[in-house]
């Protein structure tokens, strides 16, 4: 009896202590009150519009067209590939994947624009090409999937500039 009071005790204390501090699951970003309903353009870069829409939706913003909403356009996204390092018959060895957002957010009549870019090494492998391609579809996704994550983040902290 007296173990489950504290066990009870403990997990309580516990719970408040990470509460008061601020935590928060990775993830779940509180966007401003004044962003709850957002209108996205994503016909720059459709993919990327789809993760952020799920990214967007799951911190309960509401995507909406009205006349009131903040507008948030995703005017481009561009992915850079830089050689790192060769093999030595002067085959790539190594690339850095440079994946850059550029959108605009206009909040209460007022445009700002933003950036978001996400870097990643990808080994190439000319013997396994099959491999690679989908490697590369699956790192293609996850740079989506980080630079979603990223605005989702400029947009809570959007409040305090």
């Amino acid at each position: 009896m007296i173990k489950k009071v504290v066990m009870y005790l403990t997990v309580t204390l516990s719970a408040m202590l990470l509460t008061a501090c601020g935590f928060q699951l990775r993830g779940s970003y509180a966007v401003p009150l004044s962003m709850q309903n957002i209108c996205l353009d994503s016909q720059a870069a459709p993919l990327l519009g789809k993760e952020l829409t799920k990214r967007l939706q799951r911190s309960n913003v509401r995507l909406t067209q009205d006349a009131d909403c903040t507008k948030l356009n995703l005017v481009s996204a561009e992915l850079e590939r830089a050689v790192l390092s060769l093999f030595p018959n002067a085959q790539v060895a190594e690339y850095e994947l440079i994946y850059t957002v550029n959108y605009v957010l206009i909040h209460h009549s007022q445009p700002q624009q933003y950036s978001v870019q996400v870097v990643r090494d990808y080994q190439d492998d000319p013997d396994a090409v099959l491999a690679k391609s989908k490697e590369m579809k699956i790192l293609l996704s996850e740079l989506r999937r980080y630079a979603a994550e990223q605005i989702l983040l400029q947009l809570a902290s959007s409040e305090n500039r």
